[in-house]
């Protein structure tokens, strides 16, 4: 008997990891819709007694899912303008570095237009496979995006329902079943504090943006937001290329907003603020919070970025739920 117990719980380990392999291509999608139920959950919780369940979870979904929508797709289509102007004005770009390198001594001119000739050719030569490349990243990120969108909805909605059943088959008992509503509490404090964080970023940024008179502010500050969702360094890719446009205009004023974007959108959010308050709302330790963020996303990118911390929430619930337990024991 303990053996075919044995055998059936081989057979369904096989078939769950068939299934998630087939699905990694979407997994970036999916994770993401996890977290953003999480995100969703409070909103969720109080429309619920005035909307009933369904209409709730879409709701909340809808609040979650539309802001991010417009900031992705308008931000990937002013990219998208750019990269046309850029392609547009290609050659007179080139013509135009040409002039300046026409300036500069013998030695340097002949080094400077051998690097310019080989990029011109590299860029040439790639100009085909890079568009294929970016339409496919493009495609897939559409997808991803909006599965994320049905995983949230269906997973504010069934959720806790298809866990519990799991739990209830698998582990039974209210032990089991007051771990998991621990590990349920600390995953929404996780991704709602992270949220809330990025949000308070996105919104800081705007006087920052406009005091510079930086053009695109609600871009910029939208895109600010979704880089603040990916915590400790994701900022930077905001900053510093807005630093080097200023840095072409008035090269103070550069130095200026770098060292203000570094301590106010960086060090002070990134490494104080934001560790304490998420650490707070999801009792996970801000050390271990600011390293599973960091090294997630070293190792395993977006995804890592994601899975790595809910790892550590984890740890964290199996550690506040049994020391809870020893001390009532």
């Amino acid at each position: 008997m303990e053996k075919n117990r044995i055998a059936v719980l081989i057979v369904i380990l096989l078939l769950i990891f068939a299934f998630i392999y087939l699905l990694s291509p979407l997994m970036d999608g999916i994770i993401l819709g996890v977290v953003l139920a999480y995100v969703a959950k409070p909103i969720h919780l109080r429309l619920r007694n005035y909307a009933g369940d369904v209409l709730s979870a879409f709701l909340s979904t809808l609040i979650i899912a539309i802001p991010l929508f417009f900031f992705l797709f308008y931000g990937i289509f002013q990219g998208i303008t750019q990269l046309v102007l850029l392609l547009k004005n290609y050659q007179s770009y080139i013509a135009q570095l040409n002039y300046y390198l026409s300036s500069l001594d013998p030695l340097t001119e002949k080094i400077a237009n051998a690097i310019l000739i080989q990029l011109s050719e590299l860029i040439n030569r790639k100009m085909g496979e890079i568009a294929i490349s970016l339409t496919t990243k493009f495609i897939f990120f559409i997808i991803n995006f909006f599965i994320s969108s049905i995983v949230c909805f269906y997973a504010i909605l069934d959720g806790k329902r298809f866990v519990d059943k799991i739990v209830d088959s698998v582990f039974g008992g209210d032990k089991a079943r007051g771990f998991f509503d621990e590990l349920d509490n600390t995953f929404t404090g996780l991704w709602f504090g992270n949220f809330v964080a990025a949000l308070l970023i996105g919104i800081a940024s705007i006087p920052y943006f406009l005091a510079f008179k930086i053009p695109y502010t609600p871009l910029l500050s939208g895109l600010m937001f979704l880089a603040a969702l990916i915590p400790v360094f994701a900022e930077w890719m905001v900053i510093l290329p807005v630093a080097l446009y200023l840095f072409f205009t008035d090269s103070i004023k550069a130095i200026w907003f770098l060292v203000i974007g570094a301590v106010f959108f960086y060090i002070i959010p990134e490494i104080v603020l934001r560790p304490y308050f998420v650490g707070y709302t999801s009792k996970v330790h801000p050390l271990v919070l600011m390293l599973s963020f960091l090294g997630g996303g070293i190792v395993a990118g977006i995804t890592g970025f994601f899975l790595t911390p809910m790892l550590a929430a984890i740890l964290t619930a199996i550690y506040n739920y049994y020391t809870k337990a020893e001390i009532y024991e």
